[in-house]
This record gives structure tokens, sequence and C-alpha cells, in this order.
């Protein structure tokens, strides 16, 4: 620890002189294990704060010798700490909307199953109520086929009822919903989306990417719940994960406000990065500019080039393996969520602007087109991403470092996924699926995130997945497409500093050093050495943002 001694030396005079009223620290936590994710310094035993920054950070010996009378002493006990966990993409209001009203399905392992609990869910409403689920997942169930509306229509038949897929880019809607939507075997598809059809063109309930609109714009708000209580819910499960900060994807104006009121309250204790829909994004950051304030930051837009590849909706060079045509004979190689002209006109917007601008591109032509987006708008230096960066063509992986463009991936989707990507494009194309190690090698960062409540928000299932590629079965055995696994650095980095550098705030959080934000996490047992499989059993003991402690798991 002889440079942690140093740093010490050469720094700590000068941070005294700084707060001369303050002649000592608040807090000191001494005694731990401590991964800064700062190279200069990777590992501590103690860190002391004073007010909501990092003062000292080193040996255990050398800080307690700063403490006077007034300071409180906190011994980890040899416990591990981290830097604060940030989720590069996540929707806070929908991971709170699952504890709020909404039906829980990711659980399912059935379409029987998913009916029964739509069923019980009827008995307890009243006639006409709506019912809003989702988590099913088609893949994980026996005949891996998409819902046909019928059974659920037959058996609920007095309440409309709308089932969100896991990923959000397709629904099952029954027939009292439709009805509700005006969908029939006449509802043409909408640019972006699909009715999914059976014999004679009739729906099956099925709704694809932009096609979900039809319902989604007549189920009452009523349905979903207060989104008040969705973000506090929300951020109560993520300070107890570990997460200090989140970018909350796709958040609309009214939710922009609600955040505001919130911090304001002083009941918003994550730090949430918001990008707004592209629409709303250019309307409210010409009239208000971007908004930074200590817990909550907009200054970024959220856009759809393409769908997902679980429900094919995903934009592909060539057609899909498992569905080389559409309903018409026409090659199938996915969808456009939006007209790619207008994601052009919002790059260029973006960076006269001075707002990021962040685009979900799952499939390889999808994320060719983002690129190929950004470079037109000159966007070098502007830090856009793209978003879930699921499938690349091998010439394209070079563009995200000559573009300056950051990757905001998230390694659960990979093991998710990884089951049915083959069928989908094939074994050859598949190479290019979560490619982390072919595009860190080229010397760009990945943001790491979940896409929660997509995947669980709990992060070291994220970990885990990121450093062996396998399900927690610890399969398959050695790791899918082991090669590209990232390494426990980079991975703890991902979910830190990287993510920090994604938001444009790597000067204030993501590391654990002098001056910056005192955001971090004590946890049960340290996933930088230990075995693999223990990763996903991390406990978090505590969460302290800001020097605030704002989660005990001893007091829950």
């Amino acid at each position: 620890m002889k440079s942690t001694n140093i740093v010490l030396a050469a720094l700590l005079p000068l941070l005294w002189r700084a707060s001369p009223l303050h002649a000592a620290p608040d807090l000191i936590y001494h005694n731990a294990q401590i991964h800064t994710a700062n190279d200069e310094m990777p590992l501590a035993q103690a860190i002391a704060i004073e007010d909501d920054r990092i003062v000292a950070i080193g040996d255990s010996a050398d800080l307690l010798k700063l403490r006077d009378t007034q300071t409180q002493l906190i011994d980890l006990e040899g416990q591990t700490v981290l830097p604060g966990l940030i989720d590069a993409h996540a929707h806070l209001s929908g991971l709170g909307e699952l504890q709020v009203g909404t039906i829980d399905l990711s659980a399912t392992t059935s379409y029987e199953e998913v009916i029964e609990i739509v069923r019980a869910r009827a008995a307890e409403l009243p006639e006409g109520t709506w019912i809003i689920g989702r988590g099913w997942d088609h893949e994980s169930w026996p005949s891996k086929m998409l819902p046909d509306h019928q059974t659920l229509s037959d058996i609920v038949p007095d309440h409309p009822v709308w089932l969100l897929r896991v990923d959000g880019h397709a629904g099952l809607a029954n027939e009292a919903a439709m009805k509700e939507a005006g969908i029939d075997a006449d509802t043409p598809n909408p640019s972006g989306g699909e009715i999914i059809r059976g014999e004679n063109k009739r729906p099956t309930g099925v709704l694809v990417d932009n096609a979900e609109s039809f319902v989604e714009s007549v189920i009452p708000m009523s349905a979903r719940g207060l989104t008040r209580d969705q973000l506090l819910v929300g951020q109560r499960l993520c300070l107890a994960a570990g997460l200090t900060g989140v970018h909350d994807m796709g958040v609309p104006p009214a939710m922009v406000e609600l955040y505001k009121q919130l911090d304001q309250e002083d009941l918003l204790k994550l730090r949430v990065y918001a990008a707004l829909p592209g629409r709303d994004a250019v309307r409210y950051f010409s009239t208000n500019g971007v908004y930074i304030s200590d817990r909550f930051t907009a200054r970024a837009t959220k856009l759809y080039m393409d769908g997902a590849m679980g429900s094919r909706g995903a934009w592909m060079l060539e057609p899909y393996a498992d569905r080389p045509q559409d309903d018409e004979g026409n090659p199938y190689t996915g969808l456009t969520l939006m007209d790619p002209e207008f994601i052009d006109f919002i790059a260029r917007n973006g960076v006269e602007n001075g707002y990021q601008v962040c685009v979900h591109a799952i499939g390889d032509r999808g994320n060719r087109r983002t690129l190929d987006a950004f470079e037109q708008a000159g966007a070098q230096n502007a830090r856009f991403r793209v978003e879930h960066t699921q499938l690349l063509s091998p010439a394209d992986i070079p563009r995200f470092k000559s573009l300056g463009v950051i990757p905001s991936m998230q390694p659960t989707h990979c093991t998710s996924d990884m089951r049915w990507v083959e069928d989908r494009v094939g074994e050859e194309r598949a190479q290019g699926a979560y490619a982390w190690r072919s595009l860190l090698d080229t010397g760009v960062i990945i943001a790491g995130g979940s896409d929660f409540p997509v995947e669980s928000h709990n992060p070291f299932l994220g970990f885990y997945a990121a450093i062996t590629r396998q399900n927690l079965d610890a399969q398959p055995e050695g790791g899918w497409q082991p090669d590209q696994r990232m390494t426990r650095l980079e991975t703890l980095k991902s979910f830190t500093i990287w993510a920090a550098y994604a938001a444009f705030e790597e000067t204030e959080k993501g590391t654990l050093e002098i001056g910056k934000l005192a955001d971090f996490i004590v946890i049960d047992r340290d996933i930088m050495t230990c075995a693999p499989a223990d990763i996903p059993a991390t406990k978090v003991l505590m969460t302290v943002i800001g020097g605030e402690t704002v989660f005990v798991a001893a007091q829950e």
C-alpha cells in the first residue's frame, strides 16, 4: 500500500487547508477491503467523508489519525466495499409497476400458467376492469410458440387483458382488449409493427413493436397505478440491490417534472440520469435546455431504430433463419420502429443543441444504420450511445471507437438470449452477438446495465453473466462464446466509472477517490476474488449515497 501513503501525504495538507472550518472528517469507514475502480489506487482499507465527498482514502492506520472527537468511526470488519453501482440502461417506473398493480409473469413457464394467474386476478376485480401483466417468454414454454388469445379470451371474457412479453417488444391482448382497441382482421399493420395473424388474417392477439400502440393508447392511466408510487418503490428495490445510480430510458416530460418534485422533497435518493423520448426531447431541450442537479439529470434522448430479437423485430442485414419470409412471401429482416431519417435529424439536433442521443439498436442492420446516423451528424465528441448493441457485423465493430460511440450493453441479455440466438440468425452470424471482448479490444468502453424490468435489477447477476457467459446453472460448460467474456475489473468498471462516463459524470462518481461523491456499497463477499458461482448470491449490507446511508440490510 506504499502508493496509498504517497497519495495521502501529497494531498491531505491541501485538503485540510481547503476546509479550515473542519479539522477532521465527519465519517471514517475503516477495516475494509475497498475496490476503488481507480487504476492509480485500486485497493484501500479506509475511506473518510466530509459532507457528501470523499476527503481521504487509503490505509486504516493513516486515516484514523485524521479523526477528532466529533468524527464517527465505522468498523466494517473486513467487509468488501465497491463504488456505488450504476445501471446504465433501466426503466425505474417499470420496475415499480411490477410491485404496484401490474402482474409479474416473469417466473411463468407455460401459457397455461399465465392464463391461471390472469384468471385469479380477474376473480378479484369488477367486470370490465383492465388487467395488465408483463414478463411472459414463449421461449421458456414447452411449445416455444407465440400464444393465441382464444383460450385466454374464453376463460377471461369480461376484462380487457394486456400482457407484455418480457422484452416489452410484443404483447398479448385478449378479445375484449382488441375490441377496445378496434383491432380485427381488416386492421392493417402499422409502420414498424406487426399484428400476428392466423388463418383468414385472424389476429392471434400478439402485437409486435409499434402495433402495441393500438392497445397501449386505450388503457386508462388508472390501470397502471400511480407513477409516483412506482418510482419510489423502484428506488427502494434499487438501493437494496446496491445501485446508487440509474440511467432511466424513455422518461416523458411529465415524469421529468415528477423526478424534479421528488428531488425537491428530498425523496429522491438515487442519482437518476434521464433520457426523454425523441420528439419530446426536441421540444423539451429547445425550451428548457439540459437539466442537471445533484440527484437528477435530464440531458439525453432515447430513440428506437428497431425492435427485439426475441420477437423477431430486430432489423437484420439478412433474413431471419427461423422466419426467412413474411406473410406475403417477402424476405423478412425485422422492423424499423422509427424512420431512420428522423433519427438522422435527432442526431444532428443533439449535436447542435448539446444533448446526448441514445439509440436502441439490436439487429446488425439496426446497429449499422445507427452508426451511419451518428457519423453523418458529426457526433465524434458527443458521447452518443447505442443501447443494447446485441448483434454486430464484424465490419462495424471498429466504428464504435473511430466514431467515439459508447455501446451500452446488458450482460444478462446475453445469458437469457443465448438459448435461441443461433435459431434466429444462424451459427455464423451469431458470432457477432454480445461481442464484448471484440469491442473492448478496439479501445472502447462498455456501459453496463440490465434493462430492468426486462431482466432482474440485481447487478450481481449482470456481473456474473459478464465474466462467465453462463446461466445460473453454470451452463453451457465453459460459457457461450467464452472468448467474448469480460474480466472482473472490466465488469466492475462497466457498472461504475464507464457508466458514469456515459453520462458525462466521470469526474463526480464512478471511482472511490479524493474529491468525488461518497457513493459506495458494502457487500458480504469479495466479488473480485470469490468463485464465480458465488457471485449471484451476493448480499448488499449497506448503500451510501453522498455520505448518507440510504440502505442497511440489518434494518430491513
